[in-house]
């Protein structure tokens, strides 16, 4: 299983965005399978991605308003794999996580990413964030300084 990560899934569709090409290129490693069959999101990942899709990038508005439509569309038809609901106990042990990284620049959604993927088992991630470099595989990773 491979967690898919907001930055990746943003960049795969903006394609002014700064990682775009190396989130395509990162991709191209696994054309011909289905994505579905071993990737794993969750609906905060979700909604965050709708919800950047919606705020940056593309200077017309409405431009971004029907990237952030297709982005949810596809994501609820499962097009990027498994989005996972997550429960309440996840939420807590999330903020818990949250709470004992104060000198890390760590999101909430970041931090239910990493406790999710820890009760999955889950190594890898479809990811462009440094944060997840700290515990887990990072592809294609953050920018080379």
């Amino acid at each position: 299983m491979i967690f898919l990560d907001t930055g990746f899934l943003y960049a795969l569709f903006a394609e002014e965005d700064e990682h775009h090409l190396r989130v395509r290129e990162a991709l191209e490693r696994y054309r011909g399978q289905s994505l579905p069959d071993f990737v794993l999101t969750t609906n905060y990942v979700a909604a965050e991605t709708i919800t950047l899709a919606r705020a940056k990038g593309h200077p017309d508005s409405g431009v971004r308003h029907d990237r952030a439509v297709d982005i949810g569309r596809r994501l609820w038809a499962g097009h990027f794999g498994e989005i996972h609901r997550v429960t309440e106990a996840e939420e807590r042990e999330a903020l818990d996580f949250f709470t004992n990284h104060r000198d890390k620049r760590y999101s909430f959604v970041d931090c239910v990413s990493f406790v999710v993927m820890e009760k999955l088992g889950i190594r890898e991630a479809f990811t462009v964030d440094s944060d997840f470099t700290h515990h887990f595989v990072a592809i294609p990773g953050p920018s080379p300084r």
